[in-house]
């Protein structure tokens, strides 16, 4: 489907930086394939970040977003809320339901990719708006809905079932991935950490063992159609 260059592919993260985690080799290789890719983030805000200590501010977030989606060759961004970057639950349902409503609206995407859910509680708001806002309804023929993952769904709660599986050859977008993922300097960690560009590239050589390439990346199929 990606080879045809028709396909209109939306892509929900709770932050800036899960993006390139769950789906940087997909984004690279769709938007070189002449796909339209829009990326939507969910929340960013100045944060204190354990990890490094240091404040990060919104506009640094979204200039590392700029600059990782830019190389990955996507220019469509855009991000629902500057100021909720981990009090996203605090919003109501219904308004992130309705603004990611708007999206599918006006974007009409004929594939879309959500974040697995994990125990933070950004990611549980936005999964849950997402698949309210997913609900079968007339004339919106999604071929492709899935969820992608990241290496912080090792724990995993609630763990999704009968979800179908999904990869992605990634064995020569591996190294921009990992060039993307460095240019959210913010939330770059130490190797042993498990989204440190180290433990990014040992997740895909992982996920291509079992499909038998190099690198992979793994979605799960919530529903997809044929045409």
């Amino acid at each position: 489907m990606l080879n045809a260059g028709n396909e209109r592919i939306l892509i929900i993260a709770p932050h800036s930086d899960d993006e390139v985690l769950g789906c940087g080799g997909l984004i690279e290789r769709a938007c070189g394939l002449g796909n339209q890719v829009k990326v939507v983030i969910a929340a960013l805000g100045d944060t204190t970040f354990i990890h490094s200590g240091m404040k990060v501010t919104a506009d640094i977030r979204k200039k590392e977003l700029s600059d990782a989606l830019s190389f990955l060759g996507c220019g469509d961004y855009e991000v629902m809320f500057e100021d909720k970057e981990g009090i996203l639950d605090t919003i109501p349902q219904k308004q992130l339901v309705s603004k990611i409503d708007d999206i599918l609206m006006s974007f009409k995407p004929s594939m879309v990719f959500i974040p697995y859910p994990s125990f933070h509680q950004d990611h549980k708001a936005l999964f849950h708006a997402c698949m309210a806002s997913l609900r079968p309804q007339p004339n919106q023929n999604y071929k492709l809905i899935a969820m992608y993952e990241y290496p912080l769904i090792v724990w995993q709660y609630p763990r999704i079932n009968n979800a179908g599986e999904l990869y992605l050859d990634i064995r020569e977008k591996m190294e921009m991935k990992v060039e993307a993922m460095k240019m959210h300097v913010s939330q770059i960690r130490e190797s042993q950490h498990l989204i440190s560009p180290e433990s990014i590239k040992k997740w895909a050589e992982k996920r291509g063992m079992e499909i038998g390439c190099q690198y992979a990346e793994k979605y799960y199929i919530l529903r997809a159609q044929l045409f």
